[in-house]
């Protein structure tokens, strides 16, 4: 049975079981597509998107846009550790250095999962690099 079956027998046991008789909005036209998921295809995702409902896929890539920066600040913060010590190895550095790594563990594992489910390869996130230096070091 192909994917488009399954998706329309779900679609019409959910209309039987009268899921969508109180979606927002009905009967009025849809609100721009402001995302970057765009086209005729996505109009069934930006109808559930409005209405709370979001793949598994498009749940992490939004965690994981709200985690990058705290990333971002760890790389930041290991830099400063290593400029301030004048060394990569001080213990200050170092604790630095594995917050970074433990931070950006986390986020690549979300990553990896949303890469997984995710339906398009260009929609792909990049992962951080576990094993970086800062460029204070690496430069």
């Amino acid at each position: 049975m192909s994917f488009e079956r399954i998706a329309e027998e779900k679609i019409r046991e959910a209309i039987d079981q009268g899921v969508f008789k109180n979606v927002a909005g009905m009967g009025k036209p849809l609100a721009p597509l402001d995302d970057e998921l765009t086209g005729d295809d996505w109009i069934g995702l930006h109808v559930l998107r409005q209405n709370g409902f979001l793949p598994e896929w498009l749940e992490l890539r939004k965690q994981v846009h709200d985690e990058k920066p705290s990333v971002r600040a760890a790389m930041a913060e290991w830099e400063r550790a290593i400029e301030l010590t004048g060394s990569s190895t001080h213990p200050l550095a170092t604790r630095a250095g594995q917050n970074y790594r433990k931070a950006a563990t986390a986020v690549n594992a979300k990553i990896d999962l949303h890469n997984i489910r995710c339906p398009m390869f260009h929609l792909e996130l990049v992962r951080f690099r576990e094993d970086a230096l800062p460029t204070s070091v690496a430069g």
